[in-house]
């Protein structure tokens, strides 16, 4: 109870709320595992709690009816996502999918609901929350939209090395298993394509690749392909 409670208490959606409310919360909220790739929730479903990652990752991905998908971003631990559920709407367009073994810790909606309507600092918590993501989601937009495929894979990889990376003596190693199928879904280029880049990253001793592990020998140099006119 303890670590759900301090897991509460961090999260910037309830900042202002006082401890019996946490407590109210705490009380709601169960921890959950999740396989590797198992859905949080799928296209038109309406979901039933919002939730925090405790350990593992969770990738949104916009789908479509004719199962074209196109993978948004991942939240780690102690990320929070599902505030759509708020709604009470069924998705329309985003599914939620653990990545390797993830725990999560879920709150019921109506017992964030109830605590929304005690405390309405939460929905002005949620509006800064939802406003950030927004910009971020427009910035993610603007790069598919403009930039070329290679400065989409340099943004993305900068993107996990800032993220996931964990400094060592050699540059910075992205903390999790990426084929490169995925960053080919990630940036909306085909597989090919993307290894060719990959490839070209190695050679210019920016990036050095041992299966599906991805180790940043030069962020800076990573940076400047992230440029309109790094193809």
């Amino acid at each position: 109870m303890k670590q759900i409670e301090q897991v509460l208490q961090e999260c910037n959606w309830f900042q202002g709320i006082p401890d019996a409310g946490i407590d109210e919360l705490a009380k709601a909220a169960r921890i959950k595992c999740y396989q590797d790739r198992t859905y949080l929730y799928r296209l038109e479903d309406t979901s039933n709690y919002v939730y925090c990652v405790l350990s593992g990752f969770v990738r949104i991905k916009i789908s479509s009816i004719q199962g074209q998908e196109f993978a948004i971003t991942e939240f780690s631990t102690n990320s929070w996502l599902g505030e759509f559920s708020l709604t009470n709407k069924p998705v329309r367009m985003f599914e939620a999918q653990a990545l390797e073994d993830t725990r999560l810790l879920e709150l019921p909606k109506h017992a964030v609901q109830a605590i929304a309507e005690q405390y309405p600092i939460v929905y002005k918590n949620l509006f800064l929350a939802q406003s950030d993501r927004t910009q971020k989601m427009c910035e993610l937009l603007a790069g598919m939209l403009f930039y070329p495929l290679a400065a989409r894979v340099a943004g993305r990889l900068l993107w996990f090395a800032q993220n996931y990376g964990e400094a060592n003596e050699q540059g910075t190693l992205i903390n999790k298993k990426m084929s490169q199928q995925e960053i080919a879904d990630l940036t909306l280029g085909s597989r090919q394509r993307v290894n060719k880049i990959l490839k070209s990253l190695e050679s210019d001793q920016i990036l050095t690749i041992k299966g599906q592990r991805y180790l940043v020998k030069d962020m800076a140099a990573l940076k400047e392909h992230t440029r309109l006119d790094a193809e």
